[in-house]
């Protein structure tokens, strides 16, 4: 039997094998020497020939690709090894307003975010713009937010809170109802006539620049002179041509009366003549048979008040709301119009791209009857396009413009040629 004791198998271990010289030992060696030689002489080279290629994460986007091999334009070294990109380094070419627009009161004590927290670069040729969905939801998300900083925001429009809420009205003060306007051959100055949107509604064309092409963005403020004029004119008096402005009514009183006036001036012999079949809307009404005046006076004062009492009464309240005055001979009070232009106050709507589109397609306004009515689209009617499976962008920052450019300051130049060549 063949005993095996630990120092025979001692003996058996071969105790220069280190001292000995080996291939594979030796071939080690050499390239751990040779490696790091290679790298420096490679990054050598590079800084030689004034290539910072080794030392970038990778390509920048697309607006800021003509500095992408002048690092420090962006970045600043501060106490740290790493060279950072601070706010300031962002301001010094375009100034965009902090975000977000506080709200509440935590919102308010909550720092603004840096710009690269949402801009983040060396990402490739992208458009740095266009913020990626993950960004905005890691903070439109709800969790431990507050309820009234709108509900969980996830995906559009699965999780997107309602444009409007049920019980919002339109605050505007003018009667106007849109189903009349819609009615086929309505009465119009020249005849029947059939109104469509776009008869009042017109885009309101933005040029940008000579290189860019027209937006359209809102629609245009509607105004009395320019849609509703044509129609509804102020005709005050069936002997005065002219319609009464469409003014603050004291404006009004003092136009009625200096027309009657430089008219009978004109015309002494009509304090004598009767009215005849009155003619035009809205005069096309019986006046009552008063005596006839004695003196140009009495003749401009009577006509004034009847005119007035056309005006106030049967004409401004078509569509206004007017509220009479207390002092007995003041005009009323008519109360402004109160128009909104925009009902997406935290997003962005072109009308350019939907232009082939129906206005009635995204707007009930058929069959609205009301002022107070809301006739704005749901978030299904514009996932009919914007939604993932439908082919249209529904990104966050499609709609939403995360800066409020009407604060921007303006640039102070900080760089010349030399920077970047």
């Amino acid at each position: 039997m063949r005993t095996r004791t630990a120092k025979k198998l001692a003996q058996r271990i071969d105790l220069s094998y280190f001292k000995r010289p080996h291939p594979l030992r030796r071939l080690r060696t050499l390239l751990s020497i040779a490696a790091p030689l290679v790298g420096l002489m490679w990054l050598g080279g590079l800084a030689a020939a004034g290539s910072r290629a080794p030392y970038s994460s990778g390509p920048v986007s697309a607006s800021h690709a003509f500095a992408e091999m002048r690092c420090e334009v962006c970045h600043v070294r501060d106490t740290s090894f790493r060279a950072h990109v601070p706010d300031l380094a962002c301001l010094t070419c375009h100034d965009g307003p902090a975000h977000p627009n506080p709200t509440t009161a935590a919102a308010v004590a909550a720092p603004a975010p840096a710009c690269a927290t949402c801009h983040r670069e060396h990402r490739g040729r992208i458009a740095l713009a266009s913020t990626p969905d993950g960004f905005c939801v890691d903070c439109h998300s709800g969790g431990n937010r507050a309820a009234s900083q709108r509900a969980e925001v996830m995906s559009f429009p699965n999780d997107h809170p309602p444009f409007t809420t049920e019980a919002a009205v339109d605050p505007g003060t003018i009667k106007f109802n849109h189903q009349v306007h819609a009615k086929p051959d309505l009465r119009g100055p020249n005849g029947p006539e059939t109104l469509a949107c776009t008869t009042c509604h017109q885009p309101e064309l933005l040029k940008a620049s000579a290189r860019r092409n027209a937006t359209t963005g809102l629609m245009k403020a509607i105004t009395y002179e320019q849609d509703c004029a044509r129609c509804h004119v102020l005709y005050f008096d069936e002997r005065i041509d002219a319609p009464a402005p469409h003014e603050e009514s004291n404006v009004v009183t003092e136009f009625v009366r200096r027309a009657l006036s430089e008219h009978i001036a004109k015309n002494p012999g009509d304090v004598a003549r009767r009215d005849g079949p009155p003619r035009r809307v809205p005069l096309n009404f019986a006046r009552p048979e008063d005596p006839l005046p004695r003196t140009p006076g009495e003749w401009v004062a009577r006509r004034a008040a009847a005119a007035e009492q056309l005006l106030w009464e049967k004409t401004c309240v078509e569509c206004h709301a007017v509220k009479p005055s207390a002092k007995i001979g003041a005009p009323p009070t008519i109360a402004l119009a109160n128009l909104r232009r925009q009902w997406m106050t935290r997003a962005a709507f072109d009308h350019t791209p939907h232009l082939m589109l129906r206005c009635e397609s995204c707007h009930a306004a058929a069959e609205s009857r009301l002022t107070a009515d809301v006739l704005m689209p749901d978030a299904g009617t514009c996932a009919t396009c914007h939604a993932p499976a439908n082919g249209a962008s529904s990104a966050c920052a499609e709609c939403h413009r995360y800066h409020d450019w009407t604060n921007a300051k303006p640039v102070r130049p900080t760089f010349d040629l030399n920077h970047f060549r």
